[in-house]
């Protein structure tokens, strides 16, 4: 099975990003993801700084075989490993929920958290279930390269907890093999990142296939189908302009 390491990333979506390898329409792949802040957590003992912050979102490349622009990719996904070790927290003034109360610069708060056996450990007597997903799933756009950090029309940096095992993902195909980008996994996300920090960052295994299909005729957002809903996820300036 052919694998995209995380030892190979980008920290944009571009056209000229080099794929690591070219998967074939229905060849089930898998990918490592890279911490969204880089390698700086090993272990318990890590120190979260930004000077050991080396991009934001790093992603894996792949290209898929017949992808052509003006076409789609349907993305589904198969499985999310979580490593064993993430963290949350929150970040000096990104966090406007707290600031909402009282407005202040609350400093970098950071908890390094287990994960094991499908749940999410903070302590030894407290646990949440994980539910693995993925903040970045894009393809590369035909013009400007686009920072890792943000969402758009191409998808890129989705924060959608619905982007998770058993999603398919429907995407624009804007360069020939469409170069999807895929990382910034989290062991569980919220609604939204009010907090500045998106749930539990982690790295993670990812596995996953792809399909060539036909562009719907209306094609104004990224599409993702589960087993029970159809959603779509509109990534604009403004919530005006996502509604458009």
């Amino acid at each position: 099975m052919l694998k995209a390491v995380r030892e190979h990333v980008y920290n944009e979506h571009c056209g000229q990003n080099t794929p690591q390898f070219t998967v074939r329409p229905g060849e089930i792949f898998e990918a490592e993801t890279e911490l969204c802040t880089g390698g700086w957590l090993v272990d318990a003992s890590s120190v979260y700084s930004k000077e050991n912050i080396t991009g934001a979102n790093p992603a894996v490349v792949v290209a898929v075989e017949g992808a052509v622009p003006g076409g789609s990719l349907l993305v589904t996904l198969h499985d999310i490993i979580p490593d064993g070790i993430g963290y949350t927290g929150f970040l000096h003034r990104e966090n406007p929920l707290a600031n909402s109360i009282i407005d202040r610069d609350w400093g970098d708060n950071i908890r390094i958290v287990h994960i094991d056996g499908g749940d999410i450990r903070f302590s030894p007597s407290l646990a949440i279930p994980a539910a693995p997903m993925l903040g970045v799933l894009g393809t590369a756009p035909a013009g400007d390269k686009i920072p890792n950090s943000h969402g758009g029309r191409h998808g890129g940096n989705m924060d959608a907890q619905e982007v998770c095992a058993g999603a398919s993902v429907l995407l624009p195909v804007e360069v020939p093999g469409a170069l999807l980008h895929l990382g910034d996994a989290h062991a569980i996300q919220g609604d939204g990142e009010l907090c500045g920090a998106g749930g539990v960052e982690c790295r993670a295994t990812v596995r996953l296939s792809v399909q060539n299909v036909p562009r719907p005729a209306r094609n104004g957002c990224i599409r993702i189908e589960n087993s029970s809903a159809l959603c779509a996820v509109c990534c604009e300036g403004n919530i005006d302009e996502s509604c458009v």
